[in-house]
């Protein structure tokens, strides 16, 4: 016999955002298990459903979670270091070192990270995250996607993969190497047979990265690789302009893009990150190969690297989606932030405050992650969808005052860390008005603090 599914009501809430179109004033969500069971009056549900637990919702707004579709949870650690560096700098003097003394102190350092950036997320409102385990992180993807796992968050590990680099031989290995641990991470991963957290094939980029990357030939092996066990595939290109030089210059085609599609490794299950230098003819090509696009505005903005063509990617009908990136490329995994840049940035690129707004934004972090994520049945609040729901005080909240239209105001004002009362991933509770239910929330913080010390001191 199976076990009764735990019931939660979440009542009363002053709004509930069920969608970018759809908001509702006084309303209650029933919640069965990992699902939204129904919607409507507080008592009528209760005439149809027994609840477990009832929490009131007074006073606050019901939305979807968001979905941070690129981050590196490991360079949270590396939070605050030199901002001002141009990126193949900042690369060759905080992020390969850091790496490089976080690999020597073992998984432990990585896991204890992992659930870290996975409290930071929740405590602003994501409910799911694509980590890009590159670069050293590939040696410790198990230890990461384990890591989120037993956090209770949402998402998928894309493990990196590289055969060249210009800083680093550390990070680097053959490319038969590359492929074969590269099975071994999805193979072992697929034995957790774990719904939470997916295994990804996630390699850094193209060989004419700053610091290192893919060639041509690994790029289309993993692709290979990803297709026959039918998980998805996560890659950083075009994201500076040195990198479509170098990567022109040595493959003969017109960008990264370009040798993406050269190589077959664009379609539906294909995500891009960045994706900053790119022609008219290769927004063409990810039109119709049906790739992905992981926007990270607040990353692009602090490298200095440049501004993706979003709006002709939107008009072509392209799915994008948004992503913090790491915190030493934006300071925060908050995804209010993110999509309130995703707004500001290309009004002020187009020099036009109506050609993007508040709710595009909301569907990128939302709905359109969904679809970077393969998942059915998430990104909106309705029955039968999974129960991945985030809360916002409102009443009283002098931050957020006065409330006309709820999701104007929560993307352009809304600080997630300062204003997230609750959030809830696949219908249980992870984190309540301060307190982390799945972790020791004291025991991590005080594991990071002190390998910190010893990495930042070793990498120096």
């Amino acid at each position: 016999m199976n076990a009764k599914s735990n019931t939660i009501l979440l009542s009363n809430a002053d709004f509930l955002v069920r969608g970018v179109s759809k908001i509702e004033k006084f309303t209650s969500v029933a919640i069965e298990g990992n699902r939204i069971a129904d919607i409507g009056d507080a008592e009528d549900l209760k005439k149809k459903l027994s609840f477990d637990e009832t929490i009131d919702c007074r006073g606050q707004i019901i939305l979807p979670g968001l979905i941070n579709s690129h981050t590196h949870c490991n360079e949270t650690i590396m939070r605050g270091t030199d901002h001002n560096l141009r990126i193949r700098e900042w690369a060759a003097q905080v992020f390969l070192p850091i790496g490089a003394a976080m690999h020597e102190a073992g998984d432990q350092v990585w896991y204890d990270v992992a659930q870290l950036s996975a409290m930071e997320a929740a405590a602003s409102g994501t409910t799911c995250l694509i980590e890009n385990s590159i670069n050293f992180g590939k040696y410790h993807a198990i230890a990461m996607a384990t890591a989120l796992r037993d956090f209770g968050i949402r998402g998928a590990v894309a493990r990196g993969a590289e055969d060249s680099s210009q800083l680093s031989e550390g990070q680097v290995n053959p490319t038969d190497h590359e492929i074969k641990t590269m099975q071994e991470f999805l193979e072992t991963w697929q034995k957790e047979e774990d719904d939470l957290v997916a295994a990804w094939v996630g390699p850094t980029g193209i060989d004419g990265k700053s610091w290192g990357g893919c060639s041509a030939a690994l790029l289309g092996e993993l692709k290979k690789l990803s297709n026959s066990y039918g998980t998805r595939y996560h890659i950083h290109l075009a994201g500076t302009r040195t990198e479509v030089e170098n990567a022109s210059r040595m493959y003969g085609l017109p960008g990264s893009v370009a040798i993406a599609n050269d190589v077959n490794i664009l379609d539906e299950n294909t995500s891009i990150v960045h994706c900053i230098w790119i022609s008219k003819e290769e927004e063409r090509i990810i039109g119709d190969t049906g790739a992905q696009i992981c926007h990270c505005p607040s990353s692009n903005e602090l490298s200095g690297a440049g501004v993706i063509p979003l709006i002709s990617l939107m008009k072509r009908g392209i799915n994008c989606a948004i992503g913090t990136d790491g915190t030493p490329q934006n300071g925060s995994l908050d995804m209010f932030r993110e999509m309130r840049q995703a707004v500001l940035l290309h009004r002020v690129e187009n020099q036009n405050p109506s050609i993007i707004n508040h709710l595009d934004a909301f569907r990128m972090a939302t709905v359109n992650g969904t679809k970077v994520l393969g998942t059915d049945k998430l990104g909106i609040i309705e029955p039968g969808y999974l129960a991945d729901l985030v809360t916002i005080r409102s009443e009283n909240n002098i931050f957020l005052m006065p409330i006309d239209d709820p999701l104007e105001t929560l993307i352009f004002a809304c600080s997630g860390g300062r204003d997230v009362a609750m959030t809830i991933i696949d219908g249980k509770v992870i984190y309540k008005d301060g307190e982390f239910k799945t972790i020791d929330a004291e025991k991590i913080i005080s594991n990071v603090k002190e390998k910190c010390r010893w990495i930042l001191e070793k990498s120096a």
